[in-house]
């Protein structure tokens, strides 16, 4: 097999089971909002959204040190699967002391093993198996999710979504075995492991930030609406998630793709006009009562644009390097304009100056990158 059909196999099996594993997540999260409506689900955003800075946090900094080192073959898997699995396990305590809730604390669990399995499997460029669990994750969600709603209300949504996480821990206990335990060498790599771990914060706090702050300042009801637009985002941002997903690995061992890159960051432009442009259409007829969704996807589509830009050129580039410390001056840079944003737009304008703010510090973080870019360029070659 050639090298450009082995390239088109392994994107189209990262870009299938992306597209079918965010369909059917799609399906799920617009089946839940239209039962729950917008005071509900947005209390389920909230929790959800706590489980995933608490899993963030627990990381630190794995998912993308996996991803170098398994591409370059730098066994590593068991020593970050164990630090992250025991910070995880305190973490996940702690959830369930503070809210009394058991499904929540598992899916903080949940959310850890999925990142470290599918993390080192895309690093090892294992798309298939990548895919196969991906796409077992979500159907059992649904099935879970909704089942455990019938019998448990609200909390029942939760524990069927952490419960859907279960089979990859099999894949974790096999890496587990494959690699030993060497903290030494996580003490050779600490300066890339803890710009990672920084970065992961940042990134973390910045997909999750304006979600919490929302609830204090506007309420349960408006964060509803500001998710549901989220999540058809979520739906048209696959460019941008399957960029990293696959370029990085690729990055990593020397691979550059540039033609491939321009084709999606050009991509993304009419992806951004489409989203929004009839997403809102959608929004309008099937959830009436989800009134300033509409809005706050019109805004948050164009948000994919520099998001493309940032996963397929910048961050693939600069983790390959093992420059992370270019992309956390970045991620800085975007958290504190998006904090400012938040603060001065969300009391004007509600939930959809709170999107307008998500566009602008994404936007701007991009463009802080491509400049750090440009001038590492030009002093490698002078």
């Amino acid at each position: 097999m050639d090298i450009r059909n082995k390239k088109i196999i392994d994107i189209s099996s990262i870009g299938i089971a992306d597209l079918l594993s965010a369909g059917i997540a799609g399906i799920f999260w617009f089946y839940i909002a239209s039962i729950l409506g917008p005071e509900n689900y947005g209390e389920i955003t909230y929790l959800l959204t706590i489980a995933t800075l608490a899993s963030g946090i627990s990381l630190l900094g794995s998912k993308y040190t996996l991803m170098v080192y398994s591409a370059k073959k730098i066994e590593i898997q068991s020593t970050l699967f164990l630090l992250s699995s025991v910070v995880g396990f305190v973490s996940s305590i702690i959830i369930f002391f503070y809210f009394m809730d058991l499904g929540l604390s598992l899916l903080v669990l949940g959310y850890i093993v999925l990142t470290l399995v599918t993390a080192d499997l895309l690093g090892k460029k294992l798309y298939k198996t990548y895919s196969k669990y991906v796409i077992i994750q979500k159907i059992l969600m649904v099935i879970l999710g909704i089942g455990f709603y019938y019998v448990m209300k609200e909390p029942g949504i939760i524990l069927g979504i952490s419960l859907s996480y279960l089979p990859l821990i099999k894949e974790m206990i096999h890496r587990f075995k494959d690699t030993k335990i060497n903290f030494k060498l996580l003490v050779e790599k600490k300066n890339f492991f803890l710009n990672n771990f920084a970065l992961n914060i940042t990134g973390t706090l910045h997909s999750s930030l304006d979600k919490l702050i929302i609830v204090p300042l506007l309420g349960f009801t408006i964060l509803g609406n500001y998710s549901l637009g989220f999540q058809f985002y979520a739906i048209i941002a696959l460019l941008p998630t399957l960029s990293v997903k696959y370029l990085l690995a690729q990055d990593a061992t020397g691979i550059p793709n540039k033609k491939l890159k321009k084709i999606m960051i050009l991509s993304s432009i009419g992806i951004a006009l489409l989203g929004s442009t009839i997403a809102p259409m959608i929004i309008g007829e099937v959830f009436p009562k989800f009134e300033n969704a509409e809005e706050i996807i019109r805004i948050i589509s164009f948000g994919i644009i520099p998001n493309t830009i940032n996963n397929a050129y910048l961050l693939p580039k600069f983790w390959a390097l093992e420059k992370n410390k270019f992309m956390l001056a970045t991620s800085s840079l975007v958290l504190i304009i998006q904090i400012i944003g938040i603060v001065i737009l969300g009391p004007i304008y509600g939930a959809m100056g709170i999107a307008i703010s998500f566009v602008i510090s994404s936007s701007m973080g991009t463009g802080f990158g491509l400049i750090i870019d440009k001038t590492y360029n030009k002093i490698l070659k002078t």
